[in-house]
């Protein structure tokens, strides 16, 4: 309480107070047990305490509802207790005043009264609540059930009080006071449970039941006993305790005033010493602070360099990306514009087939250069995931050779394969990443290389039932790569010049194939000596696969169905790519329809019989995705390919999900784009 006073804590103050009325309380002083009530609920309301608040209008109510003055003022300080409570959420201390009320109306045999508080307390209580919660509620509960004449339900609420009291009076960690109060409880219900079956007219039940009731009013009576006693001896031990104290104060006097200086002398020593050692802590800590900081200062320095070159560099190489790129960009478009201009002014048909093959060796170039732009933001973002298909390696790798095969006669090259006889060719990995490396490869081969040899090697490293470990070797006897160059072959936008030409390309080939090789956790070597060619190794892991009878139909148009006269639908609102499409098909005998969006495309395949549809994806009134659900709610068989411009990883999953067989990106190679259409077509000719 000192130390309360000296600290002028209002809260502590009012919890001392609280104590000191409850043991007044308990001795039955309800004078003395009011007077510091009031004085705890004075501090509470000074330190805002609500908790403190809510408990001493719920204590200051028990001693108020004792008279029948005061009684109207208890039960207002119990409404009271209730709604503070209520503001702060807390359901314990909700329902300590509700119960409280509820006994309050019984024992004035007011019991409807007594209803109107017990039934939110029984919403309230839960299987966490308190035992002796529980047991006054039920206890309560089954002597109003009693006056409303429901004996069931009041001897369902008394059987559960009895049981939960009973349990009490067994635990072991409650103390006297509370096995006492459990005890009375049990002897109120025993008391409600006898008048139940004296009510009925049971009265050998109701003469057992009062039996027990004594004997738990006197099981009660023994537990108060002990500890009245215990306080008794608790008494005793604090007035013998207090002689002792004033004895000593006695005898303390006489010695004090001597004793008094030597202590003045040791508490100035102690300080002073407390002083000189409080200095030489701060000044030895302040030595530490300065010291760290001072490193601090000197790696924040080095953090702030180390992050100002990081900018710069990026800086840089933004600036060099920006100029290479625009570089690329305007170069090839230059070219289409320019040719596209001169087209246009009708010259002689020698020139006329010369500009067009430039053209599309600008708009090739332009389309490369996107791809590849895009390709490498996409492995950089983390987007490219690696698949596994079963795929033959012969079968793939012969495929990009003849991909090539333009490029390999303008520089008149010969491509030479060579596959380890040891390697099953079925295999299982992601052979659209594997193509674009050996593409790249392949390709930068044909291209450094005039009147030469490109070999293509693929040997077994290690193998065991499950997988093969393949090196790919790409060897050229070009114009090889100077020393100077070979440790930024692989950057982005490097290429490869000499003395006397130039080589037309991108520049991120190798940076792609790098990054590619590196998703399979692998590493490309480079070995080359300037005009002596070069060659390429890396090593990737191939789970091994059994050959699908599919893949007999990937050689595409060298199928034989009976005939290449199909009927295709070309579903595409942009005319240009209707014109384009719809000539390419027409070369090759196809006859073709045209509808410019989703509803179009329904109507049609209603009402005419189709081979295949070639479906946009992005379309006005109902895009490609919508229309090709509705069709397969009345068509299943018939092919739908995805012919789009969207990438390819982006929209796959989406279109095959609504029931589209294949995707073909545009622009698109023309021999792939009909190997596509042949293998769609065949699947179903087959069945």
């Amino acid at each position: 309480m000192q130390n309360a006073q000296y600290n002028n804590d209002d809260k502590s103050r009012g919890y001392i107070y609280s104590i000191i009325a409850k043991n007044y309380e308990i001795n039955d002083d309800y004078d003395k047990a009011e007077s510091n009530y009031k004085r705890a609920l004075t501090h509470a309301r000074s330190s805002k305490s609500q908790i403190l608040e809510t408990d001493l209008y719920n204590n200051l109510a028990r001693i108020y509802t004792k008279h029948n003055i005061t009684r109207i003022k208890g039960v207002e300080h119990y409404i009271k207790s209730y709604e503070f409570a209520l503001k702060l959420n807390d359901t314990s201390r909700m329902i300590r005043p509700l119960l409280n009320l509820g006994e309050y109306y019984i024992k004035r045999n007011d019991f409807d009264s007594s209803y109107e508080y017990l039934r939110p307390a029984r919403r309230l209580i839960n299987e966490k609540s308190s035992s002796i919660v529980k047991t006054k509620l039920n206890g309560l509960l089954g002597r109003y059930f009693l006056s409303v004449r429901r004996y069931d339900k009041s001897e369902e609420y008394i059987d559960k009080a009895i049981s939960y009291a009973q349990h009490e009076t067994k635990n072991k960690e409650n103390n006297d006071e509370q096995i006492s109060t459990y005890y009375e409880e049990l002897a109120s219900a025993f008391e409600t449970k006898s008048e139940l079956y004296r009510k009925q007219k049971d009265y050998k039940n109701a003469y057992n039941y009062q039996k027990k009731q004594h004997e738990n009013v006197l099981k009660s009576k023994d537990f108060k006993k002990l500890t009245e006693l215990q306080r008794a001896n608790i008494k005793y031990e604090v007035d013998v305790i207090g002689e002792k104290i004033k004895k000593a104060e006695s005898e303390k006097k006489e010695s004090e005033s001597e004793v008094l200086k030597w202590r003045i002398s040791i508490i100035l020593g102690i300080i002073l010493i407390l002083i000189s050692l409080a200095f030489l802590i701060s000044s030895y800590r302040n030595n530490i602070q300065k010291k760290r900081l001072n490193n601090d200062l000197i790696d924040k320095n080095k953090e702030l360099i180390s992050a100002k070159e990081t900018a710069e560099q990026v800086s840089t190489l933004k600036s060099q990306f920006i100029s290479t790129v625009s570089h690329e960009l305007r170069t090839p478009l230059y070219g289409v514009i320019g040719l596209t201009s001169l087209l246009m002014e009708n010259p002689d048909q020698k020139k006329k087939t010369e500009y067009l093959e430039s053209l599309k060796f600008s708009g090739d170039y332009l389309l490369a250069l996107i791809n590849d732009v895009l390709q490498l933001s996409k492995i950089e973002t983390n987007e490219v995931k690696l698949e596994k298909v079963s795929f033959d390696i012969r079968t793939l790798i012969e495929g990009i050779v003849n991909s090539l095969r333009t490029k390999q006669k303008s520089n008149n090259n010969s491509v030479h394969i060579n596959i380890d006889q040891n390697i099953d060719t079925t295999l299982l990995g992601d052979s659209v990443r594997l193509s674009q490396i050996l593409i790249n490869l392949i390709g930068n081969a044909l291209k450094f290389t005039k009147n030469g040899n490109i070999w293509v090697n693929v040997y077994c490293v290690e193998h065991n039932e499950d997988s093969y470990v393949l090196r790919f070797v790409i060897k050229d006897d070009g114009i090889g790569i100077p020393k100077s160059k070979q440790d930024t072959i692989f950057d982005n936008f490097a290429q490869v010049k000499n003395d006397n030409q130039e080589y037309e390309g991108t520049g991120l080939g190798l940076a792609i194939v790098k990054k590619l090789i590196h998703l399979h956790d692998s590493e490309i070597q480079i070995s080359s000596e300037e005009g002596k060619g070069s060659k390429f190794h890396f090593d990737l892991t191939y789970e091994k696969a059994v050959k699908q009878k599919e893949q007999s139909f990937q050689t595409g148009e060298s199928l034989s169905i009976g005939t290449s006269n199909f009927n295709v639908l070309i579903v595409d609102d942009n005319k240009i790519n209707q014109i384009v499409t719809q000539n390419i098909l027409k070369k090759k005998g196809y006859t073709c329809n045209i509808a410019s969006n989703g509803m179009d495309a329904i109507e049609m395949v209603k009402s005419e019989k189709f081979d295949l549809i070639l479906m946009d994806i992005n379309m006005p009134e109902m895009n490609g995705l919508e229309a090709t659900k509705v069709i397969r709610t009345f068509n299943s068989n018939i092919p739908i390919i995805a012919l789009t411009a969207v990438e390819e990883g982006e929209v796959r999953n989406q279109a095959l999900s609504v029931g589209m067989n294949d995707v073909i990106i545009k622009p698109y190679d023309t021999q792939q784009f009909f190997q596509s259409i042949m293998r769609n077509i065949s699947k179903v000719k087959m069945i």
